[in-house]
């Protein structure tokens, strides 16, 4: 049984985004249950304070003194950390494990296959490290935690030989309790919500121009749209940003709430009416299960990984490069009143279902 457990910890750096949001509550699982193993945080920069509630007695952060890009860290830097605390086994949370197989056990998390199936989507660099470590990454993991069928289907369609080590390890969710009383922020009385990066990928500039077409062509609906999330990069990460930040595109109740701390965030899910996730391209889309959870409708993008989540029933799918089609969309959930039928299974979508498979093994 290992006792000392590496954590590629980069993703808490960032605050609260998917990955960390994943990463996170599987560690609030398992550490407090294995008090006898020590857990080794290993990053390029220091863990963002949203995440102090990780700091329990047996952990122990291993963070670089000055920040060092991200893959000179990964294939230089952290090998030699792992060596230096003795570690036995370790745990790559970001899609990448050192380019030079480590000698213990790895298992790394993978959420998708963006530089084959949305290259696009992605900058320059980013799609260059992962196209050219990806197969690396694939060949040296000993386990592959997938985070849904779609993304296990396709690293064996890329790589067949990584069939028998790729399982699906879904995300879940929790009901977070929410304080109004300390929301610094007022959300419109009737608002669609939001949430994602302002990046390619997440396509919410199209979602945004359709807001304003939905607007135009019905100039008395009292709907708002609320966007949370934080500034990314390339088109939606700079101009995007400019843009909503305008005065005239504010006028047509259109509102922008950047880097939102957990209550903001809960709340907005609660108090929407709808929720829209336009994404080109996702890993899995965590933003549904919240949505979900609250009973609330979604209109997503018509791509596979969604159908594994929402319920054709009640949900409605979207063509992600039609604006016309989310155009419409905020024009059905205009008034909509119901909530979901049939209700969410709790249940099958719990951290505790995800840490079980991750901390089978990990501690094998």
């Amino acid at each position: 049984m290992k006792t000392k457990i590496g954590i590629d910890a980069r993703p808490l750096a960032y605050g609260i985004t998917g990955n960390s949001r994943y990463l996170a509550e599987v560690l609030k699982v398992i550490i407090p249950k294995h008090k006898d193993k020590e857990f080794y945080f290993f990053s390029n920069k220091p863990i963002h304070v949203v995440f102090n509630d990780l700091s329990y007695p047996n952990v122990c952060l291993v963070v670089e003194p000055k920040s060092i890009p991200g893959p000179l860290y990964l294939n230089f830097i952290l090998p030699k950390r792992l060596k230096q605390n003795k570690i036995e086994v370790f745990w790559g949370t970001i899609q990448m494990l050192p380019i030079f197989k480590l000698p213990i056990p790895s298992y790394v998390n993978y959420h998708d296959l963006n530089f084959i199936s949305a290259p696009e989507t992605m900058a320059k660099w980013n799609y260059w490290q992962h196209k050219f470590l990806s197969p690396i990454t694939l060949k040296n993991a000993d386990m592959i935690f997938c985070l849904s069928k779609n993304t296990k289907e396709e690293i064996i369609e890329f790589r067949p030989n990584c069939k028998d080590k790729c399982i699906v390890v879904y995300p879940g969710v929790t009901k977070v309790k929410t304080n109004r009383s300390k929301l610094k922020i007022k959300f419109p009385k009737d608002f669609f919500l939001t949430v994602g990066t302002l990046e390619p990928r997440k396509n919410i500039n199209r979602l945004v121009d359709a807001f304003i077409q939905f607007k135009t062509k019905y100039p008395k609906d009292k709907n708002s749209l609320l966007i949370m999330g934080r500034k990314g990069w390339g088109e939606e990460g700079d101009l995007l940003y400019q843009k909503l930040n305008d005065r005239e595109i504010r006028a047509k109740g259109i509102q922008f709430i950047e880097n939102p701390d957990e209550n903001t965030l809960a709340s907005a899910f609660q108090s929407c009416k709808a929720f829209f996730f336009p994404s080109l391209h996702e890993g899995f889309g965590l933003p549904l299960l919240e949505a979900m959870l609250e009973d609330k409708r979604c209109v997503a993008s018509d791509i596979p990984v969604f159908k594994e989540i929402l319920s054709d029933q009640c949900d409605l799918y979207i063509p992600a490069k039609d604006t016309n089609a989310w155009a419409n969309a905020f024009h059905i959930m205009s008034n909509n009143t119901k909530e979901r039928t049939p209700k969410f299974p709790t249940k099958k979508w719990t951290w505790q279902e995800t840490a079980k498979k991750i901390e089978e093994v990990l501690f094998l």
